[in-house]
């Protein structure tokens, strides 16, 4: 298995987080840059597969692992009864595949992480300082906080800056962007 560079971003639920890193992740695959991601669901479901869908009936009849495929696209769904994949395992599962992986979440695993926050959420900072690497934000005074801590910071529609500011961190040529 190849050693992969990783990202992790974090943010507040409903910060637009997706949003803003979507449309990264589009310029650095449009620069021809292979990027993974991992995106942590962190609710308690019982299952990530839909209710009631056949791949989901297989499951729960104890196929496992069931695999639902189409013509574009397909997801192996594993039940885990001794419990939640590590973000090291789900990384070490796609390594061979891309440049970098984004991992949205499992910021316990990470050693660092890039922060989006947004003012209309009225929840300021989720980091402490100590655990962010760069944010991306519209709150002027948690910008400037962060600038003199010495660490990169982005608006909420500086997308190329940041897909550039990931390339250095992975040490992929961005020079496409």
């Amino acid at each position: 298995m190849a050693t992969v560079p990783v990202i992790t971003v974090t943010g507040w639920s409903n910060s637009g987080k997706t949003t803003f890193f979507t449309r990264v992740v589009e310029i650095l695959t449009e620069a021809g840059i292979n990027v993974g991601v991992i995106k942590h669901h962190g609710h308690k479901a019982e299952t990530v597969d839909q209710k009631g869908k056949d791949s989901w009936k297989y499951a729960q009849a104890g196929a496992n692992p069931v695999v639902l495929s189409s013509a574009v696209q397909y997801a192996i769904f594993r039940s885990t009864p001794d419990g939640e994949v590590t973000r090291d395992e789900l990384i070490a599962q796609i390594a061979d595949e891309v440049d970098f992986v984004i991992v949205e979440g499992f910021r316990a695993a990470a050693e660092g992480a890039v922060e989006l926050s947004r003012k209309a959420t009225g929840k300021g900072p989720k980091l402490e300082p100590e655990e962010r690497i760069a944010l991306i934000s519209d709150d002027e005074d948690l910008v400037a906080s962060v600038k003199a801590e010495g660490k990169p910071t982005f608006g909420l529609e500086d997308f190329e800056q940041v897909a550039r500011y990931f390339c250095d961190l992975a040490g992929v040529d961005g020079s496409k962007i």
